[in-house]
């Protein structure tokens, strides 16, 4: 199923190759954004549209709050046992600090770019 009809008001997402990029759009994800519209969002990928390799571009997210941690970690384990996979890449300094102190940076799969992500995920098919 193709994503002509997705429509998000925190990300965009391209499909290429059974694969899912959700790019941010610039800014924070914080309380003053509806953090439950985040999370349907981000599971509408997996949930309606059957996708099980996901990259989430965070290059122009300036701030998270541990709320929308808790829908990334979410996210993860729905993928996780759905035998998908989950990366995220791009991270700003403030949100690699946010999820370095929350011990969250090794419970997810971190790369630099973009490029990267689409790799990593091509290559655990």
């Amino acid at each position: 199923m193709g994503l002509e009809d997705f429509n998000s008001r925190f990300f965009e997402a391209d499909a290429s190759s059974g694969s899912v990029v959700a790019t941010f759009f610039p800014g924070r994800l914080d309380e003053e954004h509806n953090v439950e519209e985040l999370g349907q969002s981000l599971f509408q990928l997996i949930d309606q549209y059957g996708y099980r390799q996901v990259a989430l571009d965070l290059t122009q997210t300036s701030f998270v709050t541990s709320a929308v941690l808790g829908k990334l970690i979410t996210l993860h384990r729905r993928l996780h046992r759905a035998d998908g996979r989950l990366v995220l890449c791009g991270l700003q300094q403030p949100v690699e600090t946010v999820m370095r102190r929350s011990n969250l940076l090794s419970y997810f799969q971190v790369v630099n770019s973009r490029d990267d992500a689409i790799n990593w995920l091509d290559s655990t098919d």
